[in-house]
């Protein structure tokens, strides 16, 4: 059963734009995993839908870099790294969707390791330099 994370306040990062687009990845992560749960008889609308989810990641990911860059962040190396092996997944998914040989328990366990992880783990231990 995932465990996608309910937005509230106290996962926020003190940062509009960032806590704007973590609530529309964690509703993105939802409609994915739902999608997936309705079974489509192929693998063509999950493919769109981690197409969407993908891009906003990225989008998300490149601002959430500069603004640890900018403000002096001790641990952007390993907040980058762990970015690009999520961008990494995403592109294996999106790689055997579009070849019909998707592993959908595996997106949907993948899918809600990562926004656990990215929220609680990755994001919350350096809000403070998140600020722009």
């Amino acid at each position: 059963m995932p465990h996608i994370p309910q937005w509230s306040h106290t996962l926020s990062v003190r940062n509009a734009r960032l806590d704007e687009q973590h609530i529309v990845l964690i509703e993105l992560s939802k409609e994915l995993i739902a999608l997936v749960k309705g079974a489509p008889t192929t693998d063509a609308p999950i493919l769109q839908a981690l197409r969407e989810f993908a891009d906003l990641a990225r989008r998300h990911d490149e601002l959430e870099e500069g603004l640890l860059a900018a403000n002096g962040c001790p641990t952007l190396d390993e907040h980058r790294a762990i970015h690009r092996l999520a961008e990494a997944e995403l592109d294996r998914w999106m790689a055997t969707a579009a070849s019909e040989s998707l592993d959908r328990k595996a997106l949907v366990d993948g899918l809600d390791g990562w926004m656990a992880h990215h929220l609680t783990e990755t994001d919350m231990p350096v809000k403070g330099y998140m600020h722009e």
